[in-house]
């Protein structure tokens, strides 16, 4: 199976041998920045596996100690990466007494999704 070559259009050449873009980037500095924070959160297996696992709860939170059965690793590195997805502003987490529980930020991912699509 051959894949589609990209259209090349020719292009006009300014002094100094460089062509004008034929397009310029939708995303500003600060909007690129936001989608990198939440790409970065998301660009691990674990975290995504956690998104997923709160996404399937949903509207339920979950509390940690639900959360660290599921994942072969420590208590710390488990808190470490809910932290990344916290920061990141894709998950909160609400304190009920000595217990933490995660879920999904409401619309926290649309504006990635739509700047995929």
């Amino acid at each position: 199976m051959h894949a589609t070559l990209p259209v090349l259009s020719p292009r006009e050449r300014q002094s100094g041998g460089c062509c004008v873009p034929p397009v310029e980037p939708d995303l500003g500095v600060e909007q690129a920045a936001d989608l990198a924070a939440t790409v970065k959160a998301l660009a691990d297996p674990t975290r995504l596996r956690i998104v997923d696992t709160l996404r399937k709860a949903a509207p339920e939170a979950v509390c940690q100690c639900e959360l660290l059965p599921l994942f072969d690793m420590s208590q710390p590195a488990l808190s470490k990466h809910l932290k990344v997805l916290v920061d990141a502003g894709v998950v909160a987490t609400e304190r009920r007494g000595l217990w933490a529980y995660y879920y999904l930020v409401a619309h926290a991912t649309d504006e990635l999704v739509a700047w995929l699509s």
